[in-house]
C-alpha cells in the first residue's frame, strides 16, 4: 500500500490551511477528520450538535481504518484528525499506528482557547477535552512507547506549530517537505476562495479557511493583543484556566517543533 500520513492535530491550530496545501499538491488523497461522525455518535449529549455523517463514510470505528487502507491502496493518503474522536481505539490500534506516519499539528492553548471561545460564543460549552492537547499528548506518549515517531528511527516526533506556520508558511511547508521525504512546491500555498465540502460538519469554524486565498498571519488579530488577552481572562476565568491546564501539554511538544526552512527570494 502506499503511505499513509497522519496529523494529530487539535482544533483551531491552523490544520485545516495545512491539509488544503497538502491537497493542492495534487499527490495526495486528503481525509478530513474520520472518525468525527463517530465521536459525535457517541458524545451523544445535551448542547452539542447533532452529527452530520458524511456521505458514503462509515461510522464504525473498524470500517473507517478498513475505508483508510482501501484508499491508501490506490493512492498516498494524508489524514488531519483530531485523536480525541476515537482516542481509545486509536490507541489500542497497534496493526494502525504501525501503518502511518505521524505528525503533531499544535498551537498555543492561550490562542487555541480564545479561537474557539469565538466561535462557539460561550465558556460554558467549552470542556478541556475539546481543546486537545491532552488527547495529543496520550498519542505522543503510545508513539513514544512503540518507537513509532516519524523522526530518527522513531525516535523523535514530527511537530509543526500552527502559528510558526501563519508566520513563515513557505519555511515551514518546506522543512516538512523535507523531513517527510517530499518535493516542495511553494504555489500550493495559494488559492481560489471555496467553500470544500468538509467544512459543511461545522460552518462556523470554517468560514476564515473559505473566503482566504492562502496562509494569512494573524487573520484573529485580537488573540495577539495581550491586554485583550488579559481581559477576556479577567472577565471569563473558565478560558483562562483551561489555557493554564492546556499549556504543559503544548509545552512538551512544543520543544520538538520543526524550525523553518530558508527559502530562496525568487520563490
Amino acid at each position: 500500500m502506499n503511505r499513509i500520513i497522519v496529523n494529530w492535530m487539535y482544533p483551531r491550530s491552523l490544520t485545516t490551511v495545512f491539509m488544503r496545501a497538502i491537497t493542492n499538491r495534487g499527490d495526495f488523497h486528503t481525509i478530513f477528520e474520520p472518525t468525527l461522525p463517530l465521536y459525535w455518535r457517541n458524545r451523544n449529549e445535551p448542547g452539542v450538535q447533532s452529527h452530520q455523517d458524511y456521505e458514503g463514510w462509515p461510522v464504525v470505528y473498524e470500517e473507517i481504518i478498513r475505508k483508510i487502507y482501501g484508499i491508501a491502496e490506490q493512492t498516498p493518503t494524508f489524514i488531519k484528525e483530531c485523536p480525541y474522536h476515537a482516542i481509545d481505539n486509536y490507541l489500542a490500534d497497534e496493526n494502525y499506528l504501525r501503518r502511518c506516519t505521524h505528525m503533531f499539528q499544535i498551537r498555543n492553548p492561550k490562542y487555541v482557547v480564545l479561537s474557539f471561545w469565538k466561535v462557539i460564543g460561550s465558556q460554558r460549552s467549552m470542556r478541556i477535552e475539546d481543546i486537545g492537547p491532552l488527547a495529543s499528548d496520550r498519542v505522543f506518549n503510545r508513539l513514544s512507547e512503540l518507537g513509532l515517531h516519524a523522526l530518527d528511527n522513531g525516535k523523535t516526533p514530527l511537530v509543526i506549530d500552527g502559528d510558526d506556520f501563519q508566520n513563515d508558511p513557505a519555511g515551514i511547508m518546506a522543512a516538512w517537505c523535507e523531513a517527510v521525504g517530499l518535493e516542495f512546491k511553494p504555489e500550493t500555498l495559494r488559492w481560489v476562495p471555496e467553500w470544500r465540502p468538509e467544512y459543511d460538519h461545522c460552518k462556523d469554524f470554517y468560514y476564515d479557511v473559505s473566503g482566504s486565498t492562502g496562509i494569512q498571519k494573524n487573520m484573529e488579530a485580537f488573540l495577539y493583543d495581550d491586554k485583550v488577552v488579559d481581559a477576556i481572562f479577567e472577565d471569563l476565568p473558565m478560558l483562562k484556566m483551561l489555557y493554564e491546564h492546556c499549556l504543559p501539554y503544548y509545552e512538551k511538544l512544543h520543544q520538538y517543533r520543526l524550525k523553518p526552512k530558508k527559502i530562496s527570494d525568487s520563490l
